[in-house]
């Protein structure tokens, strides 16, 4: 007779994957527990040793050195930063206080840095005023021809006075100046070099005339020196070789004009007499 084939025990082996199934996913949540519970605690230890040391004592600052001030002055700075003794250096959000400072008109970028545990350094860079536009406000101008401010009432910056712009030709076209603005920096350019012929401080006021171009007022004088547009720095040459001539006529207290808009053809126009084509 022949032998039957033994039967396989189906619900052992489903039972025993099951018991399998459950330690593996029992070990998983175990895992998973401790590892968000040392996340916890972790969290907790830091919380606790940030607040620890933000509001200790032993950081609160004791010395703010600040760099850069050339218009406006450190206790200004320190005021402007909101900044006391009671201050805890490492609760100073740099960020925060950079965009604070920022904010003052004469502080185009501040660099702030912490030294541990009770220092804290500020380097301010000021804008640079190269003119004043008066265009019905009176408007500082730095030297990218960017408005920065407007000239309050009562105070004196040693710049010079520039007219005949309107407000639009001040806007920015691209993070480049427009063409008339342009004019007139690449003029306080060249005056700001050194040993300019024209020097930056000598320069009382620039007027710009849409048609003929720069005419400028220097020297403590009302003396006109036309330059025109364009070739500012042959012109600036030129004007150099004539100081000679305009030197042995008395001066330019005794010049009405210097017209050097064709370089070529220079007219010097005494006060009361004659012009002279030199």
């Amino acid at each position: 007779m022949a032998k039957k084939n033994a039967r396989r025990n189906v619900y052992k082996k489903s039972a025993g994957r099951k018991m399998h199934r459950v330690r593996r996913v029992s070990l998983f949540l175990l895992k998973a527990f401790l590892v968000l519970g040392s996340v916890a605690i972790l969290s907790s230890v830091m919380i606790f040793c940030h607040d620890l040391l933000t509001q200790s004592a032993c950081f609160e600052i004791r010395t703010v050195l600040i760099e850069g001030c050339r218009r406006i002055s450190p206790s200004e700075v320190r005021e402007w930063a909101e900044l006391d003794q009671k201050t805890n250096i490492l609760s100073v959000n740099i960020k925060a206080l950079q965009r604070r400072l920022t904010g003052h008109p004469w502080i185009k970028s501040a660099d702030i840095r912490r030294e541990i545990p009770s220092t804290l350094h500020v380097k301010v860079l000021e804008y640079t005023p190269v003119a004043i536009v008066d265009c019905g406000r009176r408007l500082l101008i730095d030297d990218t021809g960017r408005i920065f401010k407007k000239v309050d009432h009562g105070e004196e910056i040693r710049v010079p006075v520039v007219t005949g712009l309107r407000m639009s030709d001040l806007e920015v076209d691209g993070g480049n100046a427009l063409p008339f603005l342009e004019t007139v920096l690449a003029v306080t350019r060249l005056a700001r070099a050194e040993g300019s012929i024209l020097p930056f401080g000598s320069i009382s006021a620039i007027h710009l005339d849409k048609e003929i171009g720069l005419t400028i007022y220097a020297f403590d004088s009302d003396t006109a020196i036309k330059l025109g547009f364009e070739n500012y720095p042959e012109k600036f040459n030129r004007l150099r070789e004539m100081m000679p001539y305009i030197e042995s006529q008395q001066g330019m207290l005794h010049v009405k004009s210097v017209d050097l808009k064709d370089t070529r053809r220079v007219v010097v126009k005494q006060r009361a007499l004659d012009s002279k084509e030199v």
